[in-house]
């Protein structure tokens, strides 16, 4: 599966089919020996081959004007080579950007890329790889761009030099990949068909063309590709004059490949047990790109489609990748004069057949149902990948993310408390309109930590839930509201400006003759309130372990005033107070 798959990944990338063979032998080799994952498989994938095609190619005036990289003829010759030596560069770059991540331990920052956000990008790509590849099984070239506009309407324009041969033979391959990959995944009992599709349809192309002469009917082939195992490449490292052009390009790069290696590597050692360990991970893939960047290898990454099918054939050690990098390693030196035959309609159909897996559109589905913003995310996602570009697509989607974790920080959720009727146990009253509380005592939860960000939103949701408890006890009795009790449970950490915050609402409620109370601040949050002295200012007897405690407390302390209140349900005929889910 490897071979054929990194030919056509390689062709996808502009390079020589032949880098796709070297990215899955010395890279593969490389990181089994320092990776944590025993399943991941290393080598040339469909998107970042998408991404070093067309960004190298921008940087390169000429470049995408190269339709057979294996064989460039005059002044293209140059081109190429400088073309091959830049993809070189890249994935040095992005070698020493794996390798830093992993030493500094931010492999962290990935947490941050919601499932929905990598969803809508790779399947944008998935869609943008297909098209690109689509000229191949036509038969005819098109100008390169990547927005789906435009490439639609390049096909249509050059739809009249369709070419039937090359047409009835890549769509006969696409049909026959897809339909044995789906029997594959259907099937337990013929999964063994999804491993062999590609180097099927090889083997059926090849037959074609050696036996059957297509090639003498208008059939474009491959051409050459050198025998023998990579040669060095650390002499092309420097001088590095594009190093500006090239380092957002590493990152991109570095950024969709750690996503798409992380994400099965761990979805594989949760499904066989063991635990992963992230920045051995992602130090293993830097050093893969670095044995890559040193022989002859454009940048490689843990494969989905390959990873999956490793799984399934029952590679439970690291030793499998030495198993696929020896088996390249004998194509290399003896088997590559066989593929100089390989049709190029045949690389396009194993590539459009591989990324149909990256098409997420269940899941789309999925998020229409259960969370319109995560759906709303995915489709931004989706369609800037679509309609501007790959690059601008990612940056949307990470845009996004960070835009979803500053909202859900900026603006926390809290909740207005009652006591469960028969039980000690104090919930969300909006979820539980039957829990009570005493008129007279209002008890707020707020579930986040307290900090610059969220300040005046938890500062305005308070004075909420006061204005509208002040109405219900007055309500209940006219008991005035004597205090308020606020559940610290979930805040893990308070800074300065929320440390202000609290003192300032101590002095608001003592203004109005109402008490504070705080319940069950945890170890970092009671030892900053201590250096700011405001156990003193609250009064240490108002600090309580739980809800129900506090409660207690105030009842007595109600009692002894000889205010007798009775507990009563917060849900009056115009509702709770507003809070919003949760328990």
């Amino acid at each position: 599966m490897v071979v054929p798959q990194g030919m056509s990944y390689a062709n996808l990338a502009g390079l020589p089919s032949v880098y796709g063979l070297y990215g899955a032998f010395l890279p593969v080799l490389a990181y089994s020996l320092v990776g944590s994952s025993r399943q991941l498989a290393v080598g040339p994938v469909a998107v970042t081959s998408l991404i070093i095609g067309s960004s190298l190619k921008d940087l390169l005036p000429g470049a995408s004007e190269i339709t057979n990289p294996n064989a460039p003829t005059g002044p293209q010759v140059d081109i190429q080579n400088k073309y091959n030596q830049l993809a070189i560069q890249l994935s040095l770059l992005v070698a020493i950007l794996y390798t830093s991540v992993g030493v500094f331990q931010l492999g962290f920052v990935t947490n941050f890329l919601s499932h929905s956000v990598i969803g809508g990008f790779t399947s944008g790509a998935a869609i943008t790889i297909g098209l690109s590849q689509l000229k191949y099984i036509l038969g005819f070239s098109v100008p390169r761009t990547e927005r789906l506009n435009d490439q639609v309407a390049n096909y249509i324009k050059y739809m009249p030099n369709l070419k039937w041969q090359e047409f009835i033979m890549g769509s006969t391959f696409l049909v026959l990949l897809v339909t044995m990959k789906e029997i594959g995944k259907r099937s337990v009992r013929f999964r063994w068909l999804r491993p062999l599709g590609p180097i099927s349809v090889c083997i059926i192309a090849l037959c074609a063309v050696y036996i059957g002469h297509v090639d003498k009917m208008g059939i474009k082939v491959i051409g050459s590709i050198p025998a023998g195992l990579p040669t060095p490449t650390v002499g092309w490292w420097a001088p590095m004059p594009d190093f500006v052009d090239l380092i957002p390009i590493a990152i991109v790069v570095m950024v969709v490949d750690l996503l798409e290696s992380t994400s099965i590597a761990r979805a594989l050692a949760t499904k066989n047990k063991y635990e992963l360990v992230p920045n051995q991970e992602i130090i293993g893939l830097g050093l893969a790109n670095f044995a890559g960047a040193a022989f002859h290898c454009y940048t490689t990454t843990g494969s989905f489609s390959r990873s999956a099918v490793n799984n399934e054939s029952g590679a439970k050690t690291g030793l499998a990748g030495f198993v696929t990098a020896w088996v390249v390693g004998f194509v290399l030196l003896f088997l590559t004069p066989v593929f100089e035959k390989l049709p190029y309609n045949t690389l396009g159909a194993i590539v459009c057949a591989s990324v149909t897996g990256l098409l997420e559109y269940e899941q789309a589905i999925y998020l229409f149902r259960v969370n319109k913003l995560d759906f709303l995310v995915w489709m931004a996602s989706f369609l800037g990948t679509l309609f501007i570009s790959i690059e601008i697509g990612l940056g949307i989607a990470i845009g996004l993310a960070m835009l979803i974790v500053i909202y859900e920080s900026a603006f926390p959720h809290t909740a207005l408390l009652g006591r469960i009727p028969g039980s000690g146990v104090y919930r969300n009253v909006k979820q539980y309109p039957n829990a009570q509380m005493l008129p007279g005592v209002m008890a707020v939860r707020i579930d986040a930590p307290i900090y610059f960000a969220n300040v005046q939103w938890i500062k305005d949701r308070l004075r909420a839930y006061e204005a509208k408890y002040r109405s219900f006890s007055a309500d209940k009795g006219g008991v005035k509201l004597e205090y308020a009790i606020i559940d610290m449970s979930p805040v893990t950490h308070i800074d300065a400006t929320g440390i202000h915050a609290l003192e300032g609402w101590i002095e608001h409620f003592a203004g109005t003759g109402t008490q504070l109370v705080l319940c069950n601040p945890s170890v970092k949050v009671i030892k900053a309130l201590e250096t700011a002295g405001v156990p003193d200012m609250i009064g240490r007897d108002n600090i309580f372990v739980t809800v129900y405690d506090a409660v207690q407390f105030c009842s007595r302390q109600l009692a002894e005033r000889g205010m007798v209140v009775e507990p009563a349900a917060l849900a009056g005929p115009d509702g709770p107070p507003s809070s919003s889910g949760g328990d």
